[in-house]
């Protein structure tokens, strides 16, 4: 079977491009969560069995560590503050309560301001959005990052448990969560998503840190078992065989294995 991507191309380029800037301009050490952290974790055991690259994301979602007592000068002199400072410095403006975004113009990839892009129809624009998140709330992060910031427990769970792995991006080293953090991160937002193609990226990726992540299966199987038993159960419950068969489609995968691998959680 064939793989078929699930967001335009444009969107995973410009995204990924993204992805690397930051890599290189934020300060170390540049945490990446979600899709991203995801392809980075899978796309070489993908490749080997398919010849072709794992899925992309269209958001960037970045982690951060916010240390415990930490003052209003302390967070300012940190590396969240400073990171937020170079995304506003790259060209991302705040949008919404908790995110970053840039403007893109589809067809020539060029990037505009809110002024440029209210010249066009919304189906020729696409919205490039960063999503800062902390390892644990802090009642001062409003004060510096003018955003809600929205913060990943789990993430707090990897870094103090030693579950955060180093992986390459064109040359920059970063950090990821182990595949047994990302797949419990994953199980956890599954039940909650709203809109379909997240929900549906979610399964793809829920199936893949299993089977391509490259770690032991029953080692990643039975981490999420241990913390994730309610989400294990609240996914079964929501499973559709029409959402099994778009993640066949856009996987290249059988709806048959990827069924198989959620019956083993």
């Amino acid at each position: 079977m064939v793989k078929n991507e699930l967001y335009e191309r444009l969107e995973t380029d410009s995204s990924i491009s993204a992805l690397h800037t930051l890599s290189v301009e934020l300060p170390d050490p540049v945490i990446v969560l979600g899709g991203w952290a995801v392809h980075l974790t899978v796309n070489r055991g993908y490749q080997r069995d398919h010849g072709l690259s794992y899925l992309g994301s269209r958001d960037v979602d970045l982690g951060f560590h916010i240390p415990e007592g930490s003052g209003l000068d302390d967070l300012r002199n940190g590396n969240f503050f400073k990171s937020i400072q170079i995304i506003k410095r790259l060209g991302y403006w705040e949008k919404g309560t908790s995110r970053f975004c840039r403007i893109i113009k589809r067809g020539s990839g060029e990037t505009l301001d809110e002024k440029q892009a209210a010249m066009y129809p919304q189906y020729d624009l696409f919205y490039l959005f960063i999503d800062p998140l902390v390892d644990h709330p802090h009642p001062l992060i409003r004060e510096i990052s003018k955003i809600k910031v929205l913060d990943e427990p789990l993430l707090k769970m990897a870094i103090s448990n030693d579950k955060m792995k180093k992986v390459d991006i064109g040359g920059r080293e970063i950090l990821v969560p182990s595949p047994d953090m990302l797949l419990m991160m994953k199980l956890s937002s599954f039940p909650n998503r709203t809109k379909d193609d997240k929900r549906l990226k979610d399964l793809c990726d829920i199936f893949s840190l299993i089977w391509y992540s490259e770690a032991d299966m029953q080692e990643v199987l039975g981490t999420a078992r241990e913390y994730s038993r309610e989400k294990i159960s609240m996914i079964k419950d929501q499973m559709t065989n029409d959402l099994l068969n778009k993640a066949s489609y856009h996987l290249g995968v059988g709806m048959e294995e990827i069924e198989s691998i959620i019956k083993r959680l």
